[in-house]
């Protein structure tokens, strides 16, 4: 066995103490990066680093995707969690028992294409102004400044005002929106063309997103959501150019495990 110079001691010593400190402050394990496009960060204990591919992602973790970047993540349980460009997000709790699934989302879009649990945990989605919940289904929600949108591509969501506590529940094909101070919208259909939109947003970065694009059927005729980004007369804008699948990572350095 080579013999470890002793001036190299402790260099070694600090090294090990750094990465039982950094394990030891990471919260308990919830997933693992499977696509990353451009720069995205994780804020963990209050420190930032750059994620790469195949990261571990832990309870507590608070994601920032770049504008042109994307990052997808796979959950303990198999939920997939598709993150647009210019979205924060943080894992509040992700455990299958009473204490639930809950995410919020600062800013941004995201896709959840969350699995079945059984028991009590339901999986929740919170925003400055509104909190969305399902046990298993596809929807995407977008957070901006006083309000809060949601699409359901399949499954049933339920979204509730933080100010009033009023609910209403989307069935798919279908949306609704929140605005601060008032009660959700009542739901109405999203067009193909819409939803194909927020899968480009959210899509592309390296891994599939989870059920497959569903059947026509899906999207009734009718009435759709404005989305961020429109013009004034309701009509989305085209979607913008998806990014190529890439390992990113950042200058601030590799998150402990």
């Amino acid at each position: 066995m080579p013999r470890v110079p002793m001036r190299a001691l402790p260099s070694i010593a600090v090294l090990l103490l750094w990465l039982i400190i950094g394990t030891a402050e990471a919260g308990p394990l919830a997933g693992s990066v499977v696509g990353i496009a451009g720069q995205v960060s994780v804020d963990r204990s209050g420190q930032r680093y750059g994620l790469r591919l195949s990261d571990p992602v832990y309870v507590d973790d608070t994601f920032t995707v770049a504008a042109g970047a994307k990052l997808k993540l796979r959950m303990n349980d198999g939920s997939v969690l598709s993150l647009a460009p210019g979205t924060s997000l943080r894992i509040d709790a992700y455990a299958l028992d009473a204490s639930g699934r809950r995410l919020s989302v600062g800013q941004g879009l995201v896709r959840a294409a969350t699995a079945p649990a059984g028991g009590p945990s339901n999986f929740e989605i919170d925003t400055a102004v509104g909190t969305s919940g399902a046990r298993s289904t596809d929807w995407f929600v977008e957070a901006a400044p006083g309000s809060e949108q949601v699409a359901v591509l399949s499954g049933s969501v339920s979204l509730t005002s933080r100010s009033t506590g009023r609910s209403v529940l989307i069935p798919p094909g279908f949306g609704s929106q929140v605005a601060a101070g008032r009660d959700p919208t009542p739901p109405r259909p999203v067009s193909q063309a819409e939803f194909g939109i927020l899968i480009a947003r959210t899509d592309g970065a390296g891994a599939p997103a989870g059920p497959a694009y569903p059947p026509p059927a899906y999207y009734p005729p009718g009435r759709v959501i404005p989305l961020p980004g429109g013009d004034r007369g309701g009509r989305p804008s085209p979607p913008p150019s998806r990014g190529e699948p890439g390992r990113g990572g950042g200058r601030e350095g590799t998150p402990p495990r």
